[in-house]
């Protein structure tokens, strides 16, 4: 009665007859995933929904299907289960839903009504909008009752900093491992644990900045925390310890799950109920309560701003989402979940020093407002060597980039190297602050906590979305950068874009520095090619290829598409680096403005032999001449310095490129454009 008396409801004021209404299953992440998926399928689609009021205690699935190849689904029909708004603010879950302007009401949970019910959340999901599903994932709070077990674990951990670790290591995992791992669909599974030999210890310090004094660490784990943790100096804490240990316990006559539900499998828990399971003594966790234990182990550590976890298990996949790039995982490479759930941004960084060329200034500002424009959920980082533009420094801050102060330790080596460069073979070595800022990028695991970054140059432009999915499965253990004169290679080769491994990276960093080291005089880099043989490479970029010759990867050319690029299609295009000539260059050539030698038969390409040029200029237009081409402006007078002439085509070209649309681009060309604002 209750699910036909919500239909009329809804059909009484939204006048639409059909209404989304779905079952959960499992455990507390599929649980949380089921409802996340099932409404924002709703929303996406305008449905009302019918949220059930139930949530699972014990999800393990024991029972095989007929077959024998899979696990039965776990569902409240058969287990038990005590209302969702018992463990969750359902209020404020309902208050989120309507906000996006759909109606929702949670029902109670019938067998006769939901029984029959696929819960199938992975297909629901896939046909939603992904972005509104893991705000979703964010909203769903704790009630009162469970606040107040958070809050008592909390009051235990009395030290801000503390991290927590999701560790799984029992035997029911290494099972799931082992049958995951070879399933026979050809898909890469081979980070299901940590890699072999390697202590817990050793992968959760190279989660750490160095010099950072070690954090106490809340430990959720299948079984107890290994010795090696509080062998190599840490502080464990578990839940069970804490509430047990805790003199202020929960009081047992209030605030009681009041059990209103009709359903032979629905269960009541009083405080002192909760105290006893969370405080369990045998193990993590009584079996029977496995996931009531989950939720308050999910939530305290929602609550603690450090975590690293195992990016397999979807226990830790939701805690990485919900903290937008700022997670870690000691298993390292791909998250599973972000296939389905296309909503893992990735973390992207900058390296700048005041040293730099002033034109280079306004293209990084222009390339960060393309990433903030495309990649909202993206934290956005720069290493900054120097302190004297305040009006630069308070504009990264108004667009809140993530500001590290940078004093390399390397100055004097680098410079030595930079006075032993050769100007007619790279553009590098034409100012020595663009130098120094190529090399900054090495220092980016001294100050960044995450697992991966996408190192991205200052010339260059986001021109699509991207999250950790656009990266596959197999992602790099080091470093994976992508092709450069040729478009046709797999040859990991140019540096401008860069996936880097940031834990790994801080693991080798001074072996690395030593490496560099040996070529104070700036003699090239040896580097072993995939196909055999070794070429020469300058700089960082040799530096990198070179060093982590057996573990670089290949990353694809959609996240590095160079302007004379000749068939790589701009629809796949996620960023366009501006390799060797910069926009300014072309249109100086055309004005009549010689390039430098370096960089010349780039600038002399024509048209229509690169057929992606003038679209590349456009995507560069579309951003910087946005808000009246202030910051347009300020780039053609450091471009062209003392030619006013030069300077006011420059604005003029670029203003009216940017009002160009793409149909009309595919009847004209750049040259024609520049030719008509003359």
């Amino acid at each position: 009665m209750a699910l036909k008396e919500a239909g009329k409801k809804f059909q009484k004021f939204t006048g639409i007859k059909r209404e989304h209404y779905y079952t959960v299953c499992n455990g507390l992440s599929n649980q949380l995933l089921a409802h996340a998926g099932n409404i924002a399928h709703a929303i996406t689609h305008k449905l009302p929904v019918l949220i059930p009021d139930a949530f699972i205690v014990n999800g393990v699935q024991t029972i095989s299907n007929k077959r024998g190849t899979s696990l039965l689904d776990v569902t409240p029909s058969n287990s038990d289960f005590v209302k969702l708004s018992d463990i969750f603010n359902t209020d404020a879950l309902i208050e989120t839903i309507e906000s996006h302007g759909i109606t929702a009401a949670l029902i109670p949970y019938k067998h006769e009504t939901h029984g029959n019910l696929e819960c199938s959340w992975l297909s629901v999901m896939s046909n939603a909008n992904p972005s509104i599903a893991s705000e979703i994932l964010t909203k769903i709070k704790p009630s009162l009752f469970t606040q107040k077990a958070v809050n008592h674990l909390r009051f235990g951990l009395e030290d801000e900093d503390a991290v927590c670790v999701h560790h799984r290591d029992g035997s029911d995992w290494k099972e799931h491992c082992k049958t995951w791992e070879n399933i026979p669909d050809g898909v890469w599974r081979h980070n299901c644990d940590q890699e072999r030999g390697r202590a817990l210890a050793m992968d959760v310090m190279n989660r750490l900045l160095p010099n950072e004094s070690l954090p106490p660490i809340f430990y959720v784990g299948d079984h107890k925390p290994p010795a090696d943790l509080e062998r190599a100096g840490f502080t464990v804490i578990t839940r069970n310890e804490l509430i047990a240990n805790l003199q202020d316990s929960m009081n047992p006559n209030n605030d009681d799950f009041p059990n209103n539900t009709t359903s032979e499998n629905s269960v009541a828990l009083s405080n002192q109920d909760l105290k006893e399971i969370l405080s369990y003594r045998g193990g993590a966790c009584p079996s029977n309560f496995r996931d009531i234990c989950a939720v308050v182990d999910f939530l305290a550590c929602s609550s603690i701003d450090n975590f690293i976890g195992n990016s397999v298990s979807t226990f830790s996949a939701l805690q990485i989402i919900q903290r937008q790039g700022k997670a870690t995982w000691y298993n390292s490479r791909s998250i599973p979940l972000a296939s389905a759930l296309r909503a893992y941004p990735m973390p992207i960084v900058y390296t700048y020093t005041e040293e730099s060329a002033e034109t280079g200034k306004f293209m990084l500002m222009t390339s960060i407002l393309s990433a903030k424009f495309h990649n909202p959920s993206s934290p956005i980082h720069i290493l900054y060597h120097g302190s004297s533009d305040a009006t630069f420094l308070a504009w990264l801050d108004e667009n809140s980039v993530i500001i590290h102060y940078h004093t390399p330790s390397w100055i004097a080596l680098i410079t030595s190297m930079f006075k032993h460069g050769d100007v007619k073979k790279s553009h590098l070595f034409h100012h020595i602050g663009n130098y120094i800022g190529t090399w900054q990028r090495i220092d980016i695991p001294l100050y960044i906590k995450a697992e991966y970054v996408l190192l991205i140059d200052c010339d260059t432009v986001v021109t699509a979305p991207f999250t950790h999915a656009d990266f596959g499965l197999e992602m790099t253990k080091s470093i994976a950068f992508s092709a450069e004169m040729d478009e046709d290679s797999d040859e990991p080769w140019n540096a401008g874009v860069a996936l880097l491994n940031v834990p790994y990276l801080r693991e080798t960093y001074d072996d690395f520095l030593d490496f560099i080291g040996t070529h104070r005089d700036n003699s090239p880099f040896n580097v072993k090619m995939k196909g055999g043989g070794v070429l020469e490479a300058p700089s960082n970029q040799g530096a990198y290829l070179s060093f982590y010759a057996d573990s670089k990867k290949f990353l694809p050319r959609i996240f590095n598409v160079k302007p004379y690029y000749t068939h790589t299609s701009t629809s796949s295009a996620k960023i366009v680096h501006y390799h060797g000539a910069k926009p300014h260059n072309y249109v100086g050539e055309w004005l009549g403005v010689p390039c430098s030698p370096a960089i010349k038969f780039l600038c002399e390409k024509k048209e229509k032999k690169s057929p992606i040029l003038c679209w590349s200029l456009k995507a560069f237009a579309d951003i910087i001449a946005k808000d009246s081409g202030v910051l347009l402006k300020d780039y053609c007078n450091s471009a062209f310095p003392g030619s006013d002439n030069s300077a006011g085509h420059c604005f003029k070209f670029f203003t009216d490129l940017s009002k160009t649309s793409h149909d009309e681009l595919t009847r004209t060309s750049c040259t024609k454009i520049l030719e008509a604002s003359l």
